[in-house]
């Protein structure tokens, strides 16, 4: 005991405060759960921005491609070469960009042997610029084509159409199959 009658617990014997010092088990578990849970939590919503920077990457790209055909067609009106408009519907909707999208395989004649998800490639037979999908939680497929978005130039109008003789056949980059993302 001190001189004042205050008895000194500098050693930590029979003090309250010193008494419960450090966290129980259970609070350490329940602070373990509730992290886990919010860790789960910050993960799915990572995964979903990822899948949906993936969704709007494919749909800028194919905004780009059709901006391309735009200016082919344009530079084919500037030129006076019309009649050639309707040859657009041949080409890999790829050449028009400057540089190929991330992910571009190449063309094949069908579907690539490689592993095609979040990749593009041109499908030369069908003509069909397609893109796999990666990631898939939020991605609804058609029936027929599976994880895929299936993109080729069409004409709006042919020869069947009634038009004048020098109005040319226009043409459009047109999404074939159905899908939904997000």
């Amino acid at each position: 005991m001190r001189h004042d009658g205050i008895r000194n617990d500098a050693a930590g014997h029979g003090s309250a405060k010193y008494w419960h010092a450090g966290a129980s088990l259970v609070e350490f578990a329940v602070a373990a759960i509730v992290l886990a849970v919010l860790a789960a939590v910050f993960l799915l919503r990572l995964l979903d921005a990822q899948e949906y920077a993936e969704k709007v990457a494919m749909e800028a790209t194919v905004e780009n491609m059709r901006a391309g055909l735009r200016a082919q067609i344009g530079a084919l009106l500037i030129a006076d070469r019309t009649s050639e408009i309707v040859a657009l519907v041949e080409n890999n909707p790829v050449q028009w960009l400057d540089v190929p999208p991330e992910g571009y395989l190449g063309e094949y004649p069908g579907q690539p042997s490689a592993d095609t998800n979040g990749a593009w490639y041109f499908d030369s037979v069908l003509g069909e610029l397609v893109y796999t999908a990666n990631l898939r939680r939020h991605f609804v497929p058609s029936s027929t084509s599976g994880y895929t978005v299936r993109i080729k130039v069409l004409p709006i109008s042919d020869a069947t159409t009634s038009r004048s003789p020098n109005e040319p056949v226009w043409v459009r980059l047109a999404v074939l199959n159905d899908y939904s993302w997000f």
